[in-house]
């Protein structure tokens, strides 16, 4: 756990930095897989892409507190690349 609050405490240093990073980046990465979803059909994954980056988002425009919007940023990665490498090899 010590690695998470280093990187919260890093986050807060350089907060509105690293949040227009962050949010550039995933935001990025949920296009792609939703265009990847889209392309499938599959409503489902769509939806799921589309609820993890929008929540993502909203933490970081909300302001949440470090740990909260960096947990789900590290969240939408992770989601959006399984979703991505997932779909890309059916």
């Amino acid at each position: 756990m010590k690695w998470f609050d280093k990187q919260a405490a890093d986050f807060e240093i350089s907060r509105f930095g690293a949040m227009t990073l962050m949010i550039t980046f995933q935001s990025c990465l949920g296009s792609v897989a939703a265009m990847y979803a889209l392309e499938n059909g599959n409503t489902f994954i769509l939806a799921t892409v589309a609820v993890v980056t929008m929540a993502s988002n909203a933490m970081f425009i909300a302001q949440a507190e470090a740990k909260h919007c960096l947990f789900t940023f590290y969240l939408s990665v992770i989601v959006n690349l399984i979703i991505l490498i997932i779909l890309y090899f059916l």
